[in-house]
């Protein structure tokens, strides 16, 4: 896995690439921990990532918890075929608000305020 991050304006755009899955769901939690001091809202693009287990949707989940604690959120972005089904198939989407594309997920925190 592979994670980027770039930030516009006040939100911040992460992007994973690869697989998120049990053995390296602890660096996605590490990373995001981190980024918690430049910004509390974040559109996390998914285009690149070629699968999700239930352990690495459980450390998105983290994720968005850490955020609602500090009155931020996550969007999801970009969501592939593979995780699309993984998201389906746990209800996720409940959870988690879910965009086609980074520019609309970034328009919805931007009209939010």
């Amino acid at each position: 896995m592979d994670i980027k991050f770039k930030q516009e304006n006040d939100i911040g755009i992460v992007k994973i690439e690869g697989k998120l899955v049990a053995s390296n769901s602890n660096d996605l939690k590490t990373f995001f921990q981190s980024s918690l001091d430049k910004t509390i809202k974040f559109v996390v693009d998914l285009s690149e990532m070629d699968f999700i287990d239930s352990t690495g949707l459980g450390a998105l989940v983290s994720c968005l918890k850490k955020a609602i604690e500090v009155d931020g959120d996550i969007y999801i972005a970009n969501l592939a075929t593979k995780p699309r089904l993984v998201f389906e198939m746990t209800r996720a989407f409940k959870i988690f608000t879910v965009f086609d594309d980074v520019k609309t997920a970034l328009e919805a925190f931007e009209n939010r305020e």
